[in-house]
């Protein structure tokens, strides 16, 4: 597989765990993800797997996408994994419902912009 068509498959695996990261958060409250041990787990691991995503998007895409939160998703992998019994409820649901938002649509705009540049 080339280089060029890896990182796509990159940023799918970065919006696949976004997506599950909203579902399975969606409509509860804050207190209930504290409670439901299940779902926290299941956000971590989706967490684990953006932050190891990220780090596989070449350096010239990161480059030239700045406004996407490249280091954040890597910085917040790195925390669950190596803080793994220190990681507060409080910052993996903030980062679920407030810093994950933007990020599907930019990362859409980076995939529509360079599968167009690449189909012409």
């Amino acid at each position: 597989m080339s280089p060029e068509r890896e990182w796509r498959f990159r940023i799918e695996d970065i919006l696949n765990s976004i997506r599950a990261i909203q579902e399975y958060t969606e409509g509860q409250t804050y207190e209930e993800f504290t409670i439901d041990r299940k779902t926290v787990d299941a956000v971590i691991r989706n967490f684990i797997i953006i932050g190891e995503a990220a780090t596989h998007v070449p350096d010239r895409i990161v480059n030239d996408n700045q406004i996407i939160p490249w280091a954040e998703m890597r910085a917040m992998r790195n925390f669950v994994v190596h803080e793994y019994f220190g990681v507060s409820d409080t910052i993996l649901w903030d980062t679920a419902k407030q810093d994950l938002t933007p990020v599907p649509d930019l990362l859409r705009q980076l995939l529509d912009k360079k599968y167009a540049c690449t189909e012409k």
